[in-house]
């Protein structure tokens, strides 16, 4: 009896575990969030005299994170620009040896004066300065009796972007940008499916959000 008792036990199991991944999907199934902002890129064609700017390293203003995560966000904002054709960036190792003269730092926790004077030293038009302002994880779920669970893991970035006219000292851009990647797993009896924290997917939710705010600095810094 007890061993018939089980095999239903086993049967059960089986046919919810069949159920929950016909909903979550295959586990470490990766798609883009459908929430988060839409990435529709624009041609870059750009064929005109190239805008020189420079990009200060971001600020990173989410807890647990230090500088690398804002150093990373602006690295790939230079690397989007770049490709555009659109602007001249200068090289950071000669920006950084001009700035050390002038006892100035790269962080972009820079005033509005001082990115000015910046811009001026190196003959930009722009100086772009920014913030990470969100860069984690974020997990949901359901579990059935300790049996088997269902569930998911977010990964979203949020980058806040501005622009200075050197020649004003105005800002003439400001704007945000996101990103999300969602994994989805299924765990029966505790085996399978789970994900722990992937660098990876991480760093591509900040690729998405810097790639978001590209579009429209593209379109609105001329």
């Amino acid at each position: 009896m007890l061993k018939k008792r089980n095999g239903f036990l086993l049967v059960g199991l089986l046919a919810a575990f069949l159920f929950a991944l016909g909903c979550a999907g295959s586990g470490g199934e990766t798609k883009k969030d459908e929430e988060s902002t839409p990435r529709t890129l624009p041609a870059y064609n750009y064929s005109g005299k190239k805008i020189p700017i420079v990009v200060m390293d971001f600020e990173t203003s989410v807890p647990g994170h230090n500088w690398r995560v804002g150093k990373g966000a602006s690295d790939m904002l230079i690397t989007a620009l770049f490709k555009t054709k659109k602007y001249r960036i200068y090289e950071r190792n000669k920006l950084k040896s001009i700035m050390k003269e002038q006892n100035l730092q790269m962080s972009g926790a820079v005033d509005m004066s001082t990115a000015v004077k910046i811009g001026k030293l190196v003959g930009a038009k722009y100086i772009v300065t920014g913030a990470v302002t969100e860069f984690g994880v974020a997990k949901s779920g359901a579990q059935g009796g300790g049996y088997f669970s269902v569930g998911k893991q977010w990964y979203r970035s949020t980058v806040d972007v501005r622009a200075v006219s050197v020649q004003t000292g105005e800002i003439v851009f400001a704007d945000s940008g996101s990103g999300a990647l969602k994994s989805r797993a299924v765990t029966v009896l505790g085996i399978g499916g789970g994900e722990s924290y992937d660098e990876k997917k991480a760093t591509e939710s900040m690729r998405m959000a810097i790639e978001d705010v590209m579009s429209r600095i593209y379109i609105e810094l001329n």
